[in-house]
């Protein structure tokens, strides 16, 4: 017989809504959270609705870019401005950008890779300073094999995130970034990795600078114990997080 998760009392559920009353900023999860698969989770849009001012959307995306999560806002009549959308794969391209003239092997998506050419930097097929690597739907083995003997020469490597999967419609899971480091390194498993996604504290720090607040006046909302949770805890932010583990929804959090 399967075991169900205890609904959270009604005493919790008041206290919680209370640490979000008092926050200064919110930050807010986006796959599982915002968005399940290709829909607006409802109660995503009225906490929205409500608290836009002082939500930042603290994503390990690394597939789009913060302009493509706004235009599905607005498309829901939630007005967000992108400068308060972090995604993990731009911040990852900020990273690199910061070693000037390297030559950068950057495995991710035909959307990210317009976007970090149009930022300047030096994309190549062979011979990188650095792999840069994010979820790519176009992953091959001949790919694997430039940058497994990149790392190998010497290359740094720069991941978006270590997400194994995140979830999608249906009870169905959707491959990450985690997935593909997962290759490299039972290929090279000496080569450091420079994290820039939750849980690294990178992100946090970002979000708090971009809202202007100290750890200890925000709350981050998510669904992954792993990166929001941890994460979150470990740069001092309290963390609320709903999904199956918890028996806690975002409806759970918003007011009638």
């Amino acid at each position: 017989m399967r075991r169900m998760n205890p609904r959270p009392e009604t005493r919790d559920l008041s206290s919680l809504k209370q640490t979000i009353h008092d926050a200064a900023a919110i930050f807010l999860d986006w796959d599982g959270c915002v968005m399940m698969g290709n829909t607006l989770v409802p109660a995503a849009q009225t906490l929205l609705d409500r608290h836009a001012d002082r939500i930042v959307i603290l994503s390990n995306n690394s597939t789009h870019l913060p302009e493509d999560f706004s235009r599905v806002l607005h498309q829901a009549d939630v007005c967000l401005p992108s400068e308060r959308i972090l995604l993990a794969g731009v911040e990852a391209l900020q990273q690199a950008a910061q070693h000037e003239n390297a030559r950068i092997m950057l495995v991710g998506s035909l959307r990210i890779k317009c976007h970090a050419r149009q930022m300047g930097l030096n994309l190549v097929r062979e011979d990188p300073d650095i792999v840069l690597l994010m979820r790519d739907t176009r992953f091959t083995y001949a790919k694997l094999c430039r940058a497994i003997n990149a790392l190998r020469r010497g290359a740094k490597l720069i991941v978006a995130n270590g997400d194994l999967t995140h979830p999608d419609t249906d009870d169905r899971l959707v491959p990450e970034t985690g997935a593909l480091l997962a290759a490299f390194l039972a290929c090279v498993p000496e080569a450091p990795v420079v994290t820039i996604g939750k849980p690294s504290p990178l992100m946090f720090a970002r979000a708090c600078e971009v809202a202007d607040v100290s750890p200890s006046q925000v709350v981050m909302i998510g669904d992954n114990p792993a990166t929001d949770g941890k994460g979150a805890l470990d740069y001092g932010i309290r963390p609320i997080l709903i999904g199956s583990q918890t028996g806690l929804s975002l409806d759970d959090l918003i007011d009638s």
